[in-house]
C-alpha cells in the first residue's frame, strides 16, 4: 500500500465523466501510475487502453533530463479500487465577491488513501519516460505534472467506457504538423535555422511559400520555394550522426546553432554562386515575380520545384559523403554542369510529364533521379548499390521503354 496523498483539485464534468483536475509530483508519476499491461495479468484492459511502447519512452526520458524548459501536457489517469475522498472547500462566505461566481463545489481537496488503482488512460509513454528519468536524476522527481483524473470501473461496462475514453483522447488529439515545428520548435536546430534563413538570408527572405504542403503551386511568381521543401533540404545537407532525430529534440548552445547557420549559409552561398537563377532570385526584390521565369507551365528550372531542390540537396551531400576529396564548392560545380530544364533531357519522362504538363512525384521516380544526377556528376553509383546497367534498366523501366533508349551521361 503506498503513502496517502492529498491533492488541491477541481472537481469538473463533461458529457457524464465528473473529473478531477490537480497534479502530482514526477517521483509519486514514477511510483503509483502504472501502464495497463502492469495492472491486469490478462490481458482485456491491455488489449483495449494499451499502446504499444516503443523508444518514445526513452526520447522522454532524454528530453527530461536534457532539457530545462521541459513541459508536458497533463496526464489522464484513469482511478480504480480503494478509497478516494472529495472534500469540498466552501469559500463563499468570504469577503470577496468574486468568488460568489465559482460554481458550486467545483473547488476542493482529492485524498488517495494509498490504495488505488491508477494507470494512465493518456500518456504512457510519458509515465515510462517519467520512471526512467527519475532513476537518473533525483532534482526532476521534484517536478509536478498537470493530471486529469477519472474514475475507472473494473468491470465489462467500464472497461468499454475506458476503452471509448482512450480512443476519443487519441482519436481527436491533433498532432504538431511540421509547419507549426518549423514556425515554433525551439529545440529543432533545422526550424531554427530555417527560420533564420527566411528572417535574414537574400535568397529566402519573404520569398519562400507557407503552404502547408511541400509541393508549390506553379501559380505562385514570388516565392523560390515552400518552407517544408527547405526544411527538407536543410534536414538532409546539416544531419550529422546517428541520433540525428534524438539530437533535435534538445536545443544545442549557442555557439553550436551558429555553427550549422554558418554551414547552412555556406550551402546556399555556394549554390547562389553557381547557379545564375539563384542569384537572380536572391538579387531580386521582394514580390518580384523572378520565380515565374523559372517555374513555368512547361516545366523551368530544377531547383525552383521542391522535388528538383530536395534532389540537388541529396547528392551534394552524396558527393561530399562518399569521397573525402569533394569540397561543398566541387560538388555543387558538378552539378551545375548537369542540364537543369526538366523538359529536356535527362529529366523529360522522368520528372516532368510534358504531356500533362506537371512534375511527376512517384517516390520511385525521384529515387532514380537522384542516381541518375549523383552518376551524371561522376559519383560512384556503387556507394548506391547499383551500378549504370542496373541504373539503365530501372529509368527504361519508369519510362516504359527499351533500355536502349536510355543514354546515361556523365557531364565532368
Amino acid at each position: 500500500m503506498h503513502k496517502k496523498i492529498t491533492l488541491p483539485a477541481l472537481r469538473l464534468h463533461m458529457g457524464d465523466w465528473i473529473y478531477y483536475v490537480t497534479f502530482m509530483s514526477m517521483r509519486d508519476i514514477a511510483k503509483r501510475v502504472s501502464v495497463a499491461e502492469e495492472i491486469h495479468t490478462s490481458k482485456s484492459l491491455n488489449e483495449l487502453i494499451q499502446r504499444q511502447l516503443t523508444n518514445r519512452s526513452k526520447q522522454i526520458k532524454d528530453y527530461l533530463l536534457s532539457q530545462q524548459q521541459r513541459f508536458f501536457n497533463a496526464l489522464v489517469i484513469g482511478v480504480y479500487g480503494g478509497s478516494p475522498k472529495w472534500y469540498e472547500l466552501d469559500i463563499r462566505d468570504s469577503k470577496h465577491q468574486e468568488l460568489d461566481q465559482l460554481p458550486e463545489g467545483v473547488l476542493g481537496v482529492l485524498v488517495l488513501d494509498g490504495s488505488e488503482k491508477l494507470f494512465a488512460i493518456d500518456g504512457q509513454h510519458r509515465v515510462v519516460g517519467i520512471r526512467e528519468a527519475v532513476k537518473e536524476g533525483k532534482e526532476i522527481a521534484k517536478d509536478e505534472v498537470s493530471a486529469i483524473f477519472v474514475a475507472h470501473r473494473n468491470d465489462p461496462a467500464g472497461l468499454e467506457r475506458t476503452r471509448r475514453l482512450f480512443t476519443t483522447l487519441n482519436r481527436y488529439a491533433k498532432p504538431v504538423s511540421k509547419q507549426e515545428i518549423i514556425a515554433l520548435d525551439e529545440d529543432d536546430v533545422v526550424a531554427i535555422v530555417t527560420r533564420r534563413l527566411v528572417e535574414e538570408y537574400p535568397l529566402f527572405r519573404d520569398k519562400v511559400s507557407l503552404a502547408k504542403g511541400k509541393n508549390i503551386p506553379v501559380g505562385d511568381k514570388h516565392s523560390i520555394t515552400t518552407i517544408i521543401a527547405l526544411y527538407d533540404a536543410l534536414d538532409i545537407f546539416l544531419k550529422t550522426g546517428k541520433n540525428w532525430s534524438n539530437f533535435k529534440k534538445s536545443r544545442p548552445d549557442d555557439e553550436e546553432i551558429k555553427k550549422f547557420y554558418k554551414k547552412a549559409k555556406d550551402l546556399w552561398d555556394t549554390m547562389t554562386k553557381h547557379f545564375e537563377p539563384l542569384r537572380e532570385m536572391s538579387e531580386s526584390e521582394i514580390g518580384g515575380d523572378i520565380a515565374s521565369k523559372y517555374r513555368r507551365k512547361d516545366g523551368g528550372h530544377l531547383l525552383f520545384r521542391p522535388v528538383g531542390l530536395l534532389m540537388v540537396v541529396q547528392v551534394i551531400r552524396h558527393l561530399i559523403d562518399s569521397d573525402a576529396s569533394v569540397s561543398l564548392e566541387s560538388a555543387v560545380q558538378r552539378i551545375a554542369k548537369v542540364p537543369m530544364d526538366l523538359g529536356g533531357d535527362p529529366w523529360a519522362g522522368l520528372l516532368w510529364d510534358a504531356t500533362n504538363q506537371r512534375m511527376i512525384t512517384a517516390s520511385e521516380n525521384q529515387k532514380a533521379g537522384v542516381k541518375l544526377l549523383f552518376y551524371a556528376t561522376g559519383g560512384d553509383l556503387s556507394r548506391m548499390k547499383t551500378n549504370p546497367e542496373k541504373l539503365t534498366k530501372e529509368l527504361a523501366g519508369i519510362r516504359n521503354v527499351e533500355p536502349s533508349k536510355i543514354n546515361l551521361q556523365q557531364y565532368v
